[in-house]
């Protein structure tokens, strides 16, 4: 069913771990700077009057 060479299929059998890092660092800081911004820059002012 395959037409890759053996090579081919070595070379993509395995999932690129530096994307996967990069994506996770990625998520990471992004939801470090909502929770930043949430406790430490909106609910420091109190409600809304």
């Amino acid at each position: 069913m395959s037409n890759l060479t053996q090579e081919q299929q070595e070379a993509i059998k395995d999932a690129p771990k530096g994307t996967f890092a990069l994506m996770i660092l990625l998520a990471v800081a992004l939801a470090g700077g909502w929770a930043f911004m949430f406790f430490f820059m909106f609910l420091t002012h109190g409600p809304v009057s």
